[in-house]
């Protein structure tokens, strides 16, 4: 096995810190990222290099810099630092994405996108309901729906709709993007 590199160790406690912050479990926060749970494991123990894509996955869920990532990074050897700084530089430009025309390819980019927004709204819908005190029934009620749909929305059992964002959004009056994005 190789050695851990410094910068994905620090990488990984930054990963840990922000997940433990909102409460949220390992196997939730792969799933927003649709990877494999032992993945994200090896991420946050600093075993493994954090993709750019991951990187900025997390940044967008939780609403943060992806700079924040990149704290508290103790005195690198140079080269380390020549591969933070060629990091957080791919980083930044990483706006183009290349995609092969390949019907079943861009089929499958768009359902595992659509995985990723439901599996983060649906986490975002919980700790807003959390947060605020409320029961799954109370929620319900102000949706007109039975608890038990309601309850599968947050379990992810079934699919939010754009509706339900939307009157959940107006409920806590909040936008949409703060569940979404």
């Amino acid at each position: 096995m190789e050695k851990r590199r410094t910068s994905d160790i620090v990488i990984g406690s930054n990963i840990t810190n922000m997940r433990k912050k909102f409460n949220l479990t390992q196997k939730e926060v792969a799933q927003v990222l649709g990877v494999n749970l032992s993945t994200y494991k090896h991420y946050e123990l600093g075993d493994r290099l954090v993709p750019l894509d991951i990187i900025s996955d997390l940044s967008k869920f939780y609403k943060i810099s992806s700079n924040y990532f990149f704290e508290n990074m103790p005195e690198l050897s140079v080269k380390e630092q020549m591969e933070v700084s060629n990091f957080m530089h791919k980083l930044q430009n990483n706006r183009e994405k290349y995609i092969v025309f390949n019907p079943k390819g861009i089929k499958k980019t768009l359902e595992d996108t659509e995985n990723k927004v439901q599996a983060r709204a649906r986490l975002r819908i919980r700790n807003y309901r959390q947060s605020n005190n409320k029961s799954q029934q109370e929620i319900a009620d102000y949706l007109n729906i039975d608890i038990s749909t309601y309850n599968k929305y947050e379990k992810g059992s079934r699919k939010l709709n754009n509706e339900v964002v939307r009157k959940i959004a107006e409920y806590y009056n909040i936008n949409v993007s703060d569940i979404l994005d």
